[in-house]
């Protein structure tokens, strides 16, 4: 549990938003229990076979709202900046001092925007 509450420390802690490590303590805890094989959590590293979607983002023809925290050590910035600027007809929502996930924090502005997004 002292690993996983670890990691997401990691993932939720920016400048915006201080560790809150009673709440993330709970939420991990619920993490283990419904997990069916708790190590697949951690295993996005080792997924292959994507070389064929390389250099393609320009044939997205979809409205695409990309949504990036600035504080994400997971995910640098500037990838979520990059993918705004190649894929066509983009809308980047920026969250200053938000880490990888999304915190809670932030969902009001998130919901906002998707339902903007949404309705064009």
């Amino acid at each position: 549990m002292d690993y996983t509450v670890e990691l997401f420390r990691l993932t939720f802690t920016g400048s915006q938003h201080p560790f809150d490590e009673t709440t993330v303590r709970a939420l991990a805890t619920e993490d283990v229990k419904r997990a069916n094989n708790l190590p697949s959590a951690n295993n996005h590293a080792l997924l292959s076979g994507g070389d064929r979607y390389y250099n393609r983002l320009g044939e997205i023809n979809i409205s695409t709202l990309v949504i990036h925290g600035t504080a994400d050590a997971i995910v640098n910035y500037q990838n979520g900046v990059t993918l705004a600027e190649e894929i066509p007809n983009t809308t980047l929502l920026t969250l200053e001092g938000t880490a990888h996930e999304l915190h809670r924090n932030d969902w009001d502005t998130i919901i906002d925007a998707i339902i903007k997004h949404t309705r064009r």
